[in-house]
C-alpha cells in the first residue's frame, strides 16, 4: 500500500491510497467554475503621440488628426505641422522642412513608397489620404543605421490593413473634395482597401493670389486680374493579409495628380504685364511586402517598391508699353523634371537575449532622373541620368546596465557610378532615470545620392529640380547630426527638451544674373532646440511647443557688382528664428472641440547677392473646430465645422512666389519687378461630413 497524489489541469486534485500491482485506473473529477459573461469593448485612444523614447523620434496617433481644425483631407499635415521641429509657418507642406532641412533633403514614405511630392498648392489637401494612414513615425534627425539616403528627416506613414471580418465604407465630403474608402475581406485572413479623392471645382480664385512689390505696403496694391485653375485627385489600392503561420504581406499602389495654372493681366504705371503659368505633377508608386516570423523570436521582411514623379512647368510673360504697345520684355520657359526609384530592401531582427537585439539588412536602389529646360536664354539637359546603390547595415541594441541602452551601428553604401564605398557610423543611446525621466542622444553621418538642386535667376526666382550626384558638378550630399534631449513623463504630463546641430555639405545651386552664370556647391548648418509641454486631463489634451533655430548657408560665389567676400554665411531661405505652436483638444463625447495656433517670426526674402537680408514678415494663424459624432447600429456619422485663420491674418507663402520683371532694366534694378505670391490660407470656414459603416 502507498499514498498517491494525482493532479491534472482542469480537474480536482485527488489524494488516495493504492495497493501495489499493475492495471490501476484513476478517475479525476472535472473542476467546473461558472463565470459571468464579461464583455470586452475597445475604446478609441485619444492620445496625440509619444516623444522621448529615442533621440529625434516622434510617434503620432493618426486618429487625433481628425479632431484638429480642417476639412479632413489635410488632417495628416495639419497634425505634422503642429509638432516641434516641423516647419508650419509658410504652409510649405509639399517640402516637409524638418530642423532646417532643404527641399528634397527629407523623405516622405508611405507603405515603403517614396513620395517625391505633389505640389498641393492650396495646402488644404494632404499628400497622403488620411483614411489610409495607420501609424506615423517622424524621425527629425539622428536616426539609426537602418535608414539611409537622406540627410534631413524622414516621415514614415504605414497604411491601414483593412478589415477581414466584414465590409466597411467611409465617405467624406467637404468644401474641396469628395473622399471615399471601401474595405472588404477576400478571405478570412486578407482584405482589399480602395480609396479615392477628387476636387469637384477650382479651389483657387483671384483673391488667393497676392501682388506685392518691393518695399511696398501690401494694403496699397495696384489692380490685378488673375484667372487661376486647380485640380487634384489621387487613388490608393491595397491588398493585405497574413498566412496561417502568422506571416504578414501586402501589395500597395498609389497614383496622384495635380494641375495648377493661372493667367494674369496687370497694369502698373505705364506697363501691362501678361503672364501664363502652369505647373503639373504626377506621382505614382507601388510596393510589395512580405514579413516572416521565425522560431526563437527572430523576424525579417523583404520589400520591393517603385516610385515615379513627373513634373512639367511652363511660364510665359510679356511686358508691353500701354501707350506705344511696344514689347518691353518677353520670356518663355519650359521645364520638365522626372525622377524614378526602384528599391529591393531586406531587414532582419535577431533576439540574442532579453533587451539585446541585433539588426541587419541590405538594399539595392536604382534612381533615374531626367531634366530639361528650354527658354530664350538657355537650354539645358541633365547629362547624368541614373545611379545604382548597394547598401548594407548592421546595428546592435543592448542594455549595458539596467536603464542604459546603447545602439551602435554602421551603414555602408556603394555607389556604382562613382565606384566608391561610403561608410556612415551612427550611435544612439538612452538612459532611464527612474520612472519619469529619460535622457536620449544620437550622432551619425548621412549621405544622399539624389538631390533637389536649385536655379536662381536674375530676379531671385528659385526653381528646384531633382538631379543625380555625380561627385563633381553635383557632389554627394554629406551631413552630420548631433542630437540630445531629456524627457519627463508622469501623471499625464510630458515635458521634453531636445537640441540639435546639423551640418550639410554639397548643397548645389546655379546662379544666373545677366551674363553671369555659375553652378556652385556650398554648405549649410542648422542648430536649435525644441521644447514640448503636453498634458492629458481626463479625455482632454493640451500641448504647446517652442522651436528656436538658426539655419545658414555659404556658397563660394562673388557678385561681380560688389566687394563682398567669396564665401560667407548668410541666412538660408528656410531660416526662421522662432516658432510657437499649440493645440487644445476637448472630448465631451459625442461633442469635440479643438483649437490650434501657430506663430512664426518669418523668413527673409532671398537676396542671394546681398549681405543684409530684407524684412521678415511674421506668420500668425488661429484655427477652431467643432465636431459632432453620432453612432447607431454600426452606422457612424460625423459632422464638423472649422474656422481656419480666424483673424484673417495676411500670411505669405514664400515657396510659391514668382517675380516678374517690368522691363529690361529689371535685371539690374530690383525695384523694377512685381511679385506674384500665392496667399496662405485666408479666413476660411470649412464644413465636412463623414459617413462610415
Amino acid at each position: 500500500m502507498f499514498h498517491a497524489r494525482v493532479s491534472y489541469l482542469g480537474y480536482f486534485v485527488l489524494d488516495t491510497v493504492l495497493a501495489s500491482g499493475p492495471g490501476k485506473q484513476i478517475g479525476l473529477t472535472p473542476s467546473l467554475i461558472g463565470l459571468e459573461e464579461v464583455v470586452v469593448e475597445g475604446e478609441e485612444i485619444d492620445r496625440s503621440g509619444q516623444v522621448g523614447e529615442e533621440a529625434g523620434l516622434l510617434r503620432l496617433n493618426h486618429k487625433v488628426a481628425y479632431r484638429l481644425p480642417g476639412s479632413g483631407d489635410n488632417a495628416l499635415f495639419d497634425f505634422l505641422r503642429l509638432q516641434p521641429g516641423v516647419l508650419a509657418a509658410g504652409e510649405q507642406s509639399s517640402e516637409m522642412m524638418i530642423w532646417g532641412s532643404y527641399s528634397g533633403h527629407s523623405q516622405m514614405v508611405f507603405d515603403g513608397i517614396t513620395v517625391f511630392g505633389l505640389k498641393n498648392f492650396n495646402d488644404n489637401i494632404s499628400f497622403v489620404n488620411p483614411y489610409m494612414a495607420k501609424d506615423i513615425r517622424v524621425m527629425k534627425g539622428g536616426f539609426d543605421a537602418s535608414y539611409g539616403q537622406r540627410v534631413g528627416g524622414i516621415v514614415e506613414v504605414s497604411g491601414v490593413q483593412g478589415s477581414t471580418e466584414k465590409p466597411s465604407l467611409n465617405m467624406n465630403i467637404n468644401n474641396m473634395t469628395l473622399n471615399g474608402m471601401a474595405s472588404f475581406p477576400v478571405t478570412d485572413r486578407a482584405a482589399v482597401v480602395f480609396a479615392y479623392r477628387h476636387t469637384y471645382y477650382d479651389l483657387y480664385d483671384s483673391d488667393d493670389l497676392t501682388l506685392i512689390t518691393r518695399m511696398q505696403n501690401p494694403d496699397s496694391l495696384p489692380e490685378i486680374n488673375v484667372y487661376p485653375e486647380y485640380v487634384f485627385r489621387d487613388v490608393n489600392l491595397k491588398l493585405a493579409g497574413s498566412t496561417e503561420r502568422g506571416d504578414d504581406y501586402y501589395v500597395s499602389a498609389y497614383d496622384g495628380r495635380d494641375h495648377f495654372g493661372y493667367d494674369l493681366d496687370l497694369v502698373v504705371d505705364s506697363s501691362q504685364v501678361v503672364q501664363n503659368a502652369e505647373d503639373y505633377h504626377h506621382q505614382s508608386g507601388a510596393s510589395v511586402f512580405y514579413g516572416r516570423q521565425w522560431q526563437g523570436g527572430a523576424k525579417s521582411h523583404l520589400r520591393f517598391s517603385a516610385s515615379h514623379l513627373d513634373r512639367t512647368l511652363s511660364d510665359a510673360h510679356r511686358v508691353t508699353d500701354t501707350a506705344s504697345r511696344e514689347v518691353r520684355s518677353a520670356q518663355e520657359l519650359q521645364f520638365t523634371n522626372t525622377i524614378g526609384e526602384f528599391q529591393l530592401q531586406n531587414r532582419n531582427d535577431f533576439v540574442i537575449r532579453d533587451r539585446h537585439h541585433v539588426e541587419t539588412g541590405w538594399s539595392l536602389t536604382y534612381n533615374r532622373v531626367a531634366f530639361t529646360e528650354d527658354s530664350f536664354d538657355v537650354q539645358v539637359q541633365d547629362p547624368l541620368d541614373a545611379v545604382f546603390l548597394a547598401s548594407l547595415y548592421v546595428q546592435d541594441e543592448m542594455e549595458l546596465v539596467p536603464g542604459v541602452t546603447v545602439t551602435p551601428g554602421i551603414r555602408s553604401e556603394y555607389a556604382f557610378h562613382l565606384r566608391q564605398l561610403f561608410l556612415q557610423p551612427r550611435i544612439q543611446m538612452g538612459i532611464r532615470m527612474g520612472p519619469a525621466w529619460r535622457i536620449t542622444g544620437a550622432w551619425g553621418l548621412y549621405r544622399q545620392f539624389i538631390t533637389e538642386t536649385s536655379i536662381v535667376d536674375d530676379l531671385y526666382n528659385i526653381r528646384y529640380f531633382w538631379a543625380i550626384s555625380d561627385g563633381e558638378n553635383v557632389p554627394v550630399l554629406e551631413a552630420s547630426h548631433l542630437v540630445g534631449g531629456v524627457t519627463y513623463h508622469r501623471n499625464g504630463l510630458t515635458v521634453s527638451l531636445e537640441g540639435y546641430h546639423k551640418t550639410t555639405l554639397g548643397i548645389t545651386r546655379e546662379f544666373r544674373q545677366d551674363d553671369f552664370q555659375t553652378l556652385v556647391s556650398g554648405q549649410g548648418r542648422s542648430y536649435g532646440m525644441d521644447m514640448l509641454v503636453k498634458k492629458y486631463f481626463g479625455r482632454h489634451e493640451i500641448w504647446a511647443s517652442y522651436s528656436l533655430s538658426k539655419t545658414e548657408e555659404s556658397f563660394p560665389i562673388r557678385n561681380p557688382w560688389s566687394n563682398f567676400p567669396e564665401s560667407f554665411y548668410r541666412y538660408a531661405p528656410q531660416d526662421q528664428r522662432h516658432e510657437l505652436k499649440g493645440a487644445l483638444l476637448m472630448n465631451f463625447r459625442p461633442l469635440y472641440l479643438s483649437a490650434n495656433y501657430v506663430y512664426g517670426s518669418g523668413f527673409n526674402t532671398p537676396e542671394f547677392f546681398q549681405r543684409v537680408t530684407s524684412e521678415r514678415y511674421p506668420y500668425k494663424r488661429l484655427d477652431l473646430a467643432l465636431i459632432y459624432r453620432y453612432s447607431l447600429k454600426g452606422y457612424h456619422v460625423e459632422a464638423g465645422v472649422s474656422l481656419l485663420n480666424v483673424f484673417n491674418t495676411k500670411n505669405i507663402k514664400y515657396s510659391n512666389t514668382t517675380r516678374v520683371g517690368m522691363g529690361p532694366e529689371s535685371r539690374n534694378n530690383t525695384d523694377s519687378y512685381v511679385s506674384i505670391a500665392a496667399r496662405a490660407i485666408p479666413f476660411t470656414p470649412t464644413l465636412f461630413l463623414n459617413l462610415s459603416f
